[in-house]
């Protein structure tokens, strides 16, 4: 009787199926639709539940680590919604993200607009997210509805970090760190000419004056709080700083690359995550 009921036990197992991942949907970005057919759900430390819907795969580590809004946004095509559930199934954030979106480096925050239907728990997020009516942000406007279905998942084992390349610098960063705190203080003052002086050529032309003011508010509320230089390294005319960034409880872990150009050291590019 013991080995039946346990028979029966597996089998019943076997044959209730894991929460399905699918996603069919849209956004409309400034009159440009775009299917939202990916999904992934992810819970963070604090255990809340993100959900982002997109045009292209995204892992639950790329959701958790914010790569979706440093490595993806503004990159390409990606598009996408992405809301969080806090332990109660409230939605309490949300994200927009769209190559329309390029006077914001493809992304923006936005809340209140999100509608709900559906349920969320430990293993599991399905149901429906919408907007009642289009809305607008600074000029961009922006649309979407879609149905989902995903397990939540979460961060995996880190992998060990790489060396770098280069001969190690000093505690500090040396003077690469210098310039680079030099440029974080250019942020805040909000000069562009002093903003474009301290980044390369290649990033400086990649922005018109224009798009540069309307994103420097953007810019002053993304840029890293409480840095501390952790490593570097210099390998000629290139230098590799890792640094973390303290905002109340949540601790950021920064990559940043500079290059010398113009007899000083300049910011080539920055990745954050946590």
């Amino acid at each position: 009787m013991k080995s039946l009921t346990a028979s029966l036990a597996l089998l019943f197992l076997l044959a209730t199926p894991l929460a399905a991942q699918t996603a069919s949907g849209t956004l409309t970005a400034n009159g440009k639709k775009t299917p939202l057919d990916h999904v992934v759900a992810a819970r963070d430390k604090e255990g809340r539940v993100h959900v982002l819907l997109s045009n292209e795969p995204v892992t639950a580590d790329q959701v958790l680590s914010h790569a979706v809004e440093f490595d993806l946004a503004g990159k390409g095509n990606f598009s996408g919604v992405q809301v969080v559930f806090d332990n109660t199934g409230e939605i309490v954030s949300g994200s927009f993200y769209s190559p329309t979106f390029s006077k914001k480096g493809g992304s923006f925050s936005a809340t209140g607009m999100h509608k709900f239907e559906g349920k969320v728990t430990a293993a599991s997020a399905e149901g429906k997210l919408w907007m009642e009516k289009e809305d607008d942000f600074f000029d961009d406007t922006y649309f979407y509805t879609a149905k989902f279905s995903a397990p939540v998942g979460g961060p995996s084992k880190p992998a060990p970090a790489a060396a770098l390349k280069g001969k190690p610098l000093p505690a500090d960063g040396g003077e690469p760190a210098k310039a680079y705190r030099a440029y974080l203080k250019t942020i805040q003052g909000g000069n562009i000419a002093q903003i474009r002086g301290a980044v390369t050529a290649e990033r400086s032309k990649q922005v018109s004056d224009k798009d540069m003011k309307e994103m420097i508010p953007m810019l002053q509320l993304m840029a890293p709080k409480n840095l501390k230089i952790t490593g570097g390294a210099i390998d000629g005319d290139h230098a590799t700083l890792m640094a973390t960034s303290k905002d109340g409880d949540e601790t950021m872990h920064g990559t940043i690359t500079m290059l010398k150009e113009g007899g000083g050291w300049k910011v080539e590019q920055e990745s954050w995550k946590n």
